[in-house]
């Protein structure tokens, strides 16, 4: 039995203990019954995402985020590198802005200029990528969000850049007329 098959019984387990919203409280408890996931996950991650398992993927990189699981920034920006059918991009975006990985500036900006024609109007993908760029908070991530309050961006993504920098009153920016 190859290690991957001895494996495949703890991922289900392990997946089926991931329930809703996870807390870093029960990402902690998960890992205290199960030692070595910060060794294994990113694995899992990976063959989950090459077997288009969107929903493992997602629970998975979940559990793993308050974790700080090296490695998993790289996955997540594989899957979004990669354009692939049915992977929740918006939960990947979250991630990496919520583990903060400085690696991750030029993956966001790649994702937020190759999804802004199909997201529109409301740009939710857009306002996430720019959400996580501010929470990895360096001057590089934070000078890709002012590069998004000007043109060609559509007005709702540059009012929400804006925003997330707190420049849209020196920008002379009006909500109303940047969200129509």
């Amino acid at each position: 039995m190859t290690q991957q098959n001895s494996q495949r019984p703890q991922v289900e387990l392990v997946e089926s203990l991931v329930k809703g919203f996870v807390t870093e409280r029960d990402s902690r408890s998960i890992a205290e019954m199960h030692p070595r996931i910060c060794d294994v996950i990113v694995p899992w991650i990976r063959e989950a995402a090459d077997a288009g398992n969107w929903t493992r993927v997602g629970k998975l990189a979940n559990l793993a985020a308050p974790l700080q699981v090296a490695g998993l920034g790289e996955v997540l920006q594989g899957i979004l590198d990669s354009g692939a059918a049915g992977a929740n991009n918006e939960d990947l975006v979250d991630i990496l802005g919520e583990i903060q990985d400085v690696s991750a500036v030029t993956c966001l900006s790649r994702v937020a200029k190759r999804s802004v024609i199909e997201d529109a109007p409301a740009y939710w993908l857009c306002q996430k990528v720019i959400a996580s760029l501010g929470e990895i908070g360096t001057p590089e991530s934070l000078e890709c969000v002012r590069r998004m309050t000007t043109q060609p961006w559509p007005n709702p993504v540059r009012w929400h850049a804006a925003v997330e920098l707190e420049i849209e009153d020196e920008l002379g920016f009006d909500e109303d007329q940047m969200l129509e």
